[in-house]
């Protein structure tokens, strides 16, 4: 009967009430323990109290040994408890001895109400009203949480950071502002940070994301500061958004790989924080295998021992070093082979510190042809000498520096050093157009030099063109794109091989291609590939632009011809060079390009192309 009234008693007794041995076995659990705790009395029963819902990670003032008084009296005490879900609680926990009148073993009656709500309402306005007023002003967003990982206080631009309203993040778990995958192991960080508080600055190299209200995540950087309080141990967290400043880093990565040069990126320390695609092919190593690798890493062993002082004065007085400089430098590839090379250097500074920019350029091919050119006769020496400083000229003297121009301008337009006018903005963007243009007419020029002088060698091969039209068509579906222009690409069910020079063959549909593009207003551009006659493939681009008169069509593939531009169309920047360069080496390759067009139809450039080896 007694058993009975006991277990009454633990069932319909309000709140949480237990019963344990002084040992600390839990001998009755109800069911207000249930709710408060979570765990079933055949998960609890048997069980040591501290054990089942001890919270991990005490701090002193919660953790005080409790004292039963077995002289009956009652204690109460406020403490952190755990629940089932691993939620820390804070618990009124109030005990006194069970008095056995018979002798048997002593008991402890124990009676936890949650006060979590109130303590936390509590701490929360202490804090409001002592920093406040200096939290508003903060530029980043505040938030202020305490050990059990709950929320105290926010300010204003946490709120708009994370789109939530002041009430509903107050008392919440900080692990709300987290994306779902990261907040498990969050619990964990957290406790080991409150276990070992300390100062953590922005910019530690972690790749942290927030989480909006809408689902949406966000790339944040986050400082942590320990205080303490009279409400216990807080941290107070910054958190700032940093999307704007990685929209500005991918855009300065795309810059880098669009370089036609291998380009690198290195701090202080002589270290590779960057490398272009360029770089990868150029020497040999994958992306991977050169990241946080010494700069030493791509040069011949015999020179790696004294550049670091040249680095070290480098970054002492950093400067703008254009290529050449009368240096011989050579790099080494994975491989161990060595190629002579050009090498410019451009500073940066960054909110990580101050880097060096490396444009490097395989100049092994201008060697070659500088060798060649030293063993023939003393006449002909004299007159190709010429001509090549003439190229060399134009190839270090004008491209480096217009490089320099575009590149530089495309770092202002992206606004990395700062804001600029609309007014700024339209002379950069008409410097950065012009200075493409120059570039295209002079690497345009150099390659008529090439060709009429002969020294344009052809490696013929068997060549798949599904692929290599793929990758064209990939290559200028965004500039399509741009202009609000469909681009299709329509390929045989079967491959089609051809022998050919793949990059010769490369150059000349990317400026089929990028004609047709240029010249069409509305519509689409397709790229065709077709078997035809006697074992050549047909290569078509045909668009549904301007065309080109009947009277023009005579002179379309010489040198330097400028088409009629139709009144009300702006005029298409262009060196008048790319027809007459893509016939060339069409025929190089032993094939020919027909074209049919019709005056406000558009045009269709078929490059035919053998699929044997000339005899």
């Amino acid at each position: 009967m007694k058993e009975e009234r006991s277990g009454l008693l633990l069932d319909e007794a309000p709140g949480a009430l237990i019963v344990t041995a002084r040992s600390g076995e839990i001998l009755g659990w109800s069911q207000g323990a249930q709710a408060t705790f979570g765990y079933p009395p055949d998960e609890a029963l048997g069980r040591r109290l501290d054990d089942l819902i001890g919270a991990p990670g005490q701090f002193e003032a919660e953790a005080a040994p409790r004292r039963v008084a077995w002289d009956g009296s009652l204690l109460v005490h406020e403490i952190v408890r755990q629940r089932r879900d691993g939620a820390l609680i804070y618990v009124n926990m109030a005990w006194r001895e069970l008095l056995d009148a018979q002798g048997g073993e002593r008991r402890v009656a124990i009676s936890l109400t949650d006060v979590t709500h109130f303590k936390l309402l509590r701490d929360s306005r202490l804090l409001e009203a002592r920093y406040s007023e200096l939290l508003e002003p903060t530029p980043d967003a505040i938030v202020i949480v305490n050990h059990t990982g709950r929320i105290l206080l926010v300010n204003e631009q946490t709120e708009k950071l994370f789109g939530y309203g002041r009430d509903e993040l107050l008392a919440a778990q900080v692990e709300v502002l987290l994306p779902a995958g990261a907040r498990q192991g969050h619990v964990g960080l957290r406790r080991e940070y409150f276990k070992r508080p300390r100062i953590r600055p922005m910019n530690n190299g972690l790749e942290l994301h927030g989480l909006h209200k809408d689902g949406r995540e966000f790339p944040v950087e986050i400082s942590l500061c320990p205080l303490n309080s009279e409400v216990g141990p807080l941290v107070m967290t910054a958190v700032r958004d940093i999307t704007e400043r990685r929209r500005a880093e991918d855009k300065f990565r795309s810059l880098l790989e669009s370089a036609p040069d291998a380009m690198v990126i290195v701090d202080a320390e002589g270290r590779l924080v960057l490398v272009n695609g360029q770089t990868e092919r150029l020497f040999g190593y994958r992306r991977e295998e050169l990241l946080q690798q010494p700069i030493e890493i791509l040069m011949p062993e015999r020179f790696r021992g004294s550049h670091p002082g040249h680095r070290q004065n480098y970054f002492a007085d950093p400067k703008l070093r254009p290529m050449g400089a009368a240096l011989e430098l050579m790099g080494r590839r994975r491989d161990g082979s060595e190629f002579p090379v050009e090498i410019s250097l451009s500073p940066l500074q960054t909110e990580d510190g101050n880097l060096v920019s490396g444009s490097i350029r395989d100049i092994t091919d201008r060697r070659r042809v500088e060798r060649a050119l030293h063993d023939k006769n003393i006449e002909l020496e004299n007159a190709n000498r010429a001509k090549d400083r003439f190229l060399a000229t134009m190839s270090h003297e004008l491209r480096t520096p217009l490089n320099a121009i575009i590149g530089f301008t495309g770092v202002l337009l992206m606004k990395l050093p700062g804001p600029l006018t609309a007014e700024q903005e339209k002379q950069l963007g008409m410097v950065q157009s012009s200075g493409k243009h120059l570039l295209s007419l002079i690497n345009d020029l150099l390659d008529v030099a090439k060709v009429e002088s002969g020294k344009v060698e052809m490696q013929l091969a068997p060549l798949a063109l599904r692929p290599l039209l793929e990758e064209v068509a990939d290559t200028l579906r965004l500039a399509a794109q741009d202009k609000g222009l469909a681009l299709h690409l329509e390929l045989p069910p079967t491959e089609l091989t051809v022998w050919s020079d793949r990059r010769a063959l490369h150059q000349i549909l990317i400026n089929l291609l990028n004609n047709g593009i240029k010249y069409t207003d509305r519509g689409q551009v397709l790229l065709r590939l077709e078997a035809g006659d006697a074992g050549q493939a047909r290569i078509s681009v045909l668009d549904t632009g301007i065309g080109i008169r009947e009277e023009d069509q005579d002179k379309l593939f010489n040198a330097f011809a400028q088409l009629a531009t139709p009144s009300g169309r702006t005029r298409v920047e262009g060196t008048g060079l790319g027809l007459y360069l893509c016939s060339r080496m069409a025929g190089l390759l032993g094939g020919s390009i027909e074209f049919h067009s019709r005056w406000g139809e558009g045009s269709r450039f078929t490059l035919l192309l053998p699929a044997q080896p000339r005899n």
